[in-house]
């Protein structure tokens, strides 16, 4: 299945999202990347929320219930929201625009830090505590590890106010 159908099914589920959240928008298909949408909205500010939290976590809930529509899909990609120009997926900030830009995760330092960290639980068998984290960086984290045969992720179950959390990197139980 090719990226523009799961694209096309994204904007079915956010438009659902928006009209329970009783939010007005135009969803629309990114015209320069198949894994993204755009938004435009004269509330705006209230998809985005606080450092873009609000919109992280649409992002989150919206990619998980395509995850599970496309359970058979091997390789379901990630799907970017951009709500009026707040969304870059490279960690660039605003590339001299002078606008207010998210910035996207930083994949590789997240993910060298959880190999780092596997490493180190590897050679002296006792576990590493990180964060905390917001949820796309502990995703990036515990899919770095996911396939290591040793060592196992864990999300603490309680999140801080920021909802932030932190991971735990341990040894696999036998």
């Amino acid at each position: 299945m090719d990226n523009s159908t799961i694209r096309d099914q994204a904007i079915n589920i956010l438009t659902e999202l928006l009209q329970r959240l009783d939010i007005t928008a135009q969803i629309q298909p990114s015209e320069d990347d198949d894994c993204k949408i755009d938004i435009k909205s004269d509330e705006g500010g209230r998809l985005i929320g606080r450092k873009g939290q609000y919109l992280e976590s649409l992002e989150l809930v919206m990619n998980r219930i395509l995850r599970r529509q496309f359970a058979d899909e091997p390789a379901t990609p990630w799907i970017i929201l951009d709500v009026d120009g707040y969304c870059v997926p490279k960690p660039s900030a605003d590339n001299g625009e002078g606008r207010r830009r998210r910035r996207g995760f930083d994949t590789e330092r997240f993910e060298t830090m959880a190999l780092d960290a596997a490493k180190e639980v590897k050679r002296w068998g006792s576990p590493r505590t990180l964060g905390p984290y917001r949820p796309g960086e502990r995703r990036i984290i515990h899919l770095t590890l996911r396939d290591d045969p040793e060592v196992e992720t864990i999300s603490e179950p309680e999140a801080d106010a920021n909802g932030c959390k932190r991971i735990t990197i341990r040894k696999k139980q036998s």
